[in-house]
């Protein structure tokens, strides 16, 4: 009698828990049946602005995160960069009760499904300047997140005037294409950078910010990495300057003098010849490693140009030394010209000293001197004064 009560029991228990099972089952289904519950097409439209009073604005924030810069092309004007793209806005039809669903707080579900703001970024360099997103997470209290995650290219605008220790500002603006601001509010919440992570060969990403005026922009500052720049360009720039300075201490009667001169300039033309690859083809404003090297090359043609100029004096000289000596003036014949004769003399001196190969080569020299070192100065002011985008804002 016992062992049947027992048995009776055992298949009561077994049937027990097959039924909490089965109802297990069940309510593990909530979640279906609330999406079911709040995207009825009956109560719920997407194409619907969240606001059960429509003349209520739909606030979207967003917020930005740069990972790293990717390239900037500064002769498309653009600027790639991996970033997150946070959004995040309140429906107010997407609200329930978590209590009457087993505790659901939030679930996940595609974009498409629901309203969801059309973000633009102007100046995108895409077909399309919606940015695309795919799933979204809401919460009982109809808070909608979602997150782009990739590559984003957006026109940048550089000035390459100091160059190559320049910094270029970058702005990302947000706006709707179909929204007003009174329908559909959007702004930057925050925008900030990863700073430990893997950065750029030739950019820095100094830093980003919100516009503080205009709550739908943001600027991103970009500091140029300038040391591969200056080792190619502005070592063998200064060798060249060097090169110049000695060639004014050639004799002119060595024959080798012109030829050397030629020679530094050609070179220069090959570096010219480099130096087109990399500079930004902007018109907007010269950049100072082109002024650099255009002020050297002048400094190059000033020597080749005393060159020539004292080897042609030189060989005057040898053919006919002191020709206008040898005649013989009648000096009866002079009139007298008191005005005159400090003329003729103050004349017949700068003739002479042009002449003068002493004197042209130091002309040229001290002039070589001061182009050289007016480019230098052009690299130290751009080196000084682009410290940060402070004077591109």
């Amino acid at each position: 009698m016992s062992f049947s009560i027992f048995r009776m029991y055992r298949h009561f228990f077994l049937i027990s828990l097959a039924l909490f099972k089965g109802f297990h089952s069940v309510l593990s289904l909530n979640e279906v049946d609330l999406k079911r519950s709040l995207l009825d097409p009956t109560v719920y439209d997407k194409t619907v602005r969240p606001r059960i009073n429509t003349t209520h604005t739909v606030k979207v924030e967003v917020g930005f995160t740069n990972v790293f810069v990717v390239d900037v092309d500064e002769k498309g004007s653009s600027l790639s960069q991996a970033c997150y793209l946070f959004v995040g806005w309140n429906d107010e039809f997407l609200t329930w009760n978590a209590s009457q669903y087993e505790g659901i707080d939030d679930f996940i579900i595609d974009i498409s499904s629901i309203w969801n703001p059309d973000v633009s970024l102007l100046g995108r360099m895409e077909i399309d300047q919606e940015v695309k997103f795919s799933r979204a997470r809401v919460q009982s209290n109809g808070t909608v997140n979602t997150t782009f995650v990739g590559q984003l290219i957006t026109h940048c605008n550089t000035d390459p005037s100091h160059f190559p220790f320049d910094y270029q500002l970058c702005n990302i603006r947000l706006d709707s294409q179909i929204y007003t601001k009174s329908e559909v509010d959007m702004e930057f919440t925050f925008a900030k950078m990863i700073p430990d992570y893997k950065s750029n060969p030739n950019w820095n990403t100094a830093y980003i910010t919100r516009n503080s005026i205009d709550k739908q922009e943001i600027n991103v500052c970009l500091q140029r990495k300038s040391l591969y720049l200056s080792a190619l360009y502005m070592v063998p720039t200064t060798m060249h300057a060097v090169l110049i300075l000695v060639s004014f201490l050639v004799p002119s009667e060595a024959g080798e003098k012109i030829s050397f001169g030629m020679s530094l300039f050609l070179s220069f033309m090959v570096l010219l010849l480099q130096l087109n690859g990399d500079l930004p083809e902007v018109s907007t404003s010269i950049p100072a490693l082109e002024i650099y090297v255009m002020l050297h090359l002048v400094s190059g043609v000033v020597s080749l140009v005393v060159s020539s100029f004292t080897a042609y004096i030189k060989q005057n000289s040898d053919q006919s030394e002191y020709r206008n000596d040898a005649k013989v003036k009648d000096v009866s014949s002079i009139v007298p010209n008191n005005k005159g004769k400090p003329n003729n003399k103050r004349r017949t001196n700068i003739c002479e000293r042009l002449r003068s190969e002493i004197f042209l080569n130091r002309l040229g020299f001290v002039s070589s001197f001061i182009l050289i070192l007016a480019a230098n100065c052009v690299m130290l002011n751009a080196k000084v004064v682009s410290t940060d985008c402070g004077h591109l804002l």
